[in-house]
């Protein structure tokens, strides 16, 4: 079973194969969801400001459940929030989309041995967000609440959602191990 580990000065990571497949899937999925689509409207030439730092003069709010939780408004106010998208989002997403490469190029390395195995030396600040962000687009995805445990419990064998739960709470508990460690 998986578990992370402190060794010496930094951190490790022990995977079967098949955890580090579901891993690689979900991050696959995540990285192209935080990509998807040009989220950019238009540059203003009107704004100095834009033109310096070459930034969108609008960012549309994503329509996405999962894209709103993990970019969620700042403000209430459209406008406010707006600006502050305009300002955030860029570097927001690409700061996600870096944490979740660097667990793909790790896991891969792990799965390009066709073997299960430890992954060394992970940053585990970065494997902290990604596995984050990893369990809030499932927690979006699958309407995560209070009751959730419960009726995964209730579902049936050959349910589909069965185990998509199952792997929401694997991460769970791979977060819940991660800071324990940490």
């Amino acid at each position: 079973m998986s578990n992370f580990e402190k060794i010496g000065a930094g951190y490790s990571l022990n995977l079967t194969l098949d955890e580090a497949h579901i891993l690689i899937n979900l991050v696959e999925q995540l990285l192209e969801l935080l990509g998807e689509g040009d989220f950019f409207h238009h540059y203003d030439s009107s704004d100095p400001l834009a033109q310096l730092l070459a930034m969108p003069s609008e960012i549309v709010t994503p329509d996405d459940p999962v894209l709103l939780r993990l970019l969620p408004n700042a403000y209430a106010d459209p406008e406010a929030a707006s600006d502050f998208r305009r300002y955030t989002e860029p570097q927001i997403r690409s700061s996600k989309q870096r944490n979740l490469r660097l667990m793909r190029e790790e896991l891969t390395i792990l799965v390009d041995e066709n073997q299960g195995g430890v992954i060394e030396e992970l940053d585990a600040k970065i494997w902290l967000k990604g596995l984050n962000d990893l369990r809030i687009a499932l927690s979006v995805r699958l309407e995560i609440d209070e009751t959730s445990f419960e009726k995964f419990e209730l579902l049936s064998e050959d349910d589909q959602q069965k185990p998509v739960f199952a792997v929401y709470f694997w991460l769970g508990w791979l977060q819940t191990n991660l800071l324990d460690v940490l």
